[in-house]
């Protein structure tokens, strides 16, 4: 008995450990740094294989540069042009559509026979239209923001969605202008604006006496173009609904007439009127609806734009003041 208990304690741990799973030496391992990644790279040890590996775990771990640096070697070492979709696909995912353009046309150069070259165009021909975007933060939030001098109706912290090309991005609040920037933006760029409290600026946007009296003249232009399409429809409006209740009487006068004597004529007149009515009571609805439509539609724009913070900027000495009017 003494015996078999000896040889239980002996082997019963051993049992138990070698039940338990095998570790995964790899597992858990930590991705190298930087530098180490930077030293792995240039070692000439290193493979193809190896360092798209590498990219891999650090694509897993979302540590995308380190990933793109990783691909862009193996690409070096191999010359395997599918590396450059994979780059581009990074570089969009981080908001970076310039250096994707530039990956994808450069998978074209190096696979001109590529079985995907039109998706590929395509691809590209969307990102080449994709538009800027600016980041606009603030130390207080809520700050109103003038972008190229006509004000926005977000407030900081916003993001803003322009064309490519320079713009200047205006910050004001509690009557001062908080800061100024002027920027330069590519396609599907991404800048970030950081303001911080009572910055001052030498460049000052202002809308000129004919920019308004533009301004004015297209406004009064479309309130008479909106004016005259809500009078017409509703004139038509106007007009088919009393066609349809003339033409409605005559249809049941004429069904009458059928009644005491009923002939072939008098049923088509009557269904020709019925069906006239009909169309024209349609056509009134119809008329009514847009005149209504367009009436609101412009209405509604209206408030709004008069809802909308109309800032003017003068510039006295070194700072700025700002008036807002709702």
């Amino acid at each position: 008995m003494r015996l078999l208990l000896f040889a239980l304690l002996i082997l019963g741990p051993a049992s138990v450990a070698a039940a338990q799973p095998a570790a995964d030496p790899t597992q858990g391992a930590p991705l190298p740094s930087d530098d180490a990644l930077a030293e792995l790279l240039s070692n000439p040890v290193t493979t193809a294989a190896d360092a798209y590996e590498l990219g891999r775990q650090f694509f897993e771990a979302r540590r995308y540069e380190a990933a793109e640096q990783a691909w862009l070697r193996a690409f070096e070492l191999k010359r395997d042009p599918t590396l450059l979709v994979a780059v581009a696909d990074m570089r969009q995912r981080r908001g970076d559509a310039p250096g994707a353009v530039a990956m994808l046309e450069q998978y074209l150069v190096e696979r001109p026979d590529a079985p995907d070259a039109e998706s590929i165009n395509v691809r590209i021909a969307t990102l080449l239209k994709s538009p800027a975007v600016l980041l606009v933060r603030s130390d207080q939030v809520g700050l109103a923001i003038l972008l190229d001098g006509v004000p926005s109706t977000k407030k900081t912290p916003a993001e803003l969605e322009v064309d490519p090309g320079v713009h200047i991005v205006v910050v004001v609040g509690d009557g001062k202008q908080v800061g100024e920037q002027t920027v330069q933006v590519g396609y599907g760029e991404l800048r970030e604006l950081d303001f911080g409290a009572q910055e001052t600026s030498d460049v000052v946007v202002k809308q000129s006496e004919e920019a308004k009296l533009a301004a004015q003249l297209t406004i009064e232009r479309e309130d008479q173009t909106i004016r005259r399409a809500v009078i017409s429809t509703g004139s038509i409006a106007a007009a088919s609904l009393v066609a349809g209740a003339v033409l409605g009487g005559l249809a049941l006068r004429q069904d009458k007439d059928y009644q005491s004597n009923p002939t072939k004529q008098a049923a088509d007149r009557g269904e020709r009127l019925a069906l006239s009515a009909e169309v024209s009571l349609g056509l009134a609805a119809l008329s009514a609806i847009t005149s209504f439509t367009l009436f609101m539609t412009h209405k509604n724009k209206r408030k709004r734009e008069r809802e909308t913070a109309r800032l003017q900027i003068e510039t006295r000495g070194a700072g700025a003041s700002a008036t807002l009017r709702f």
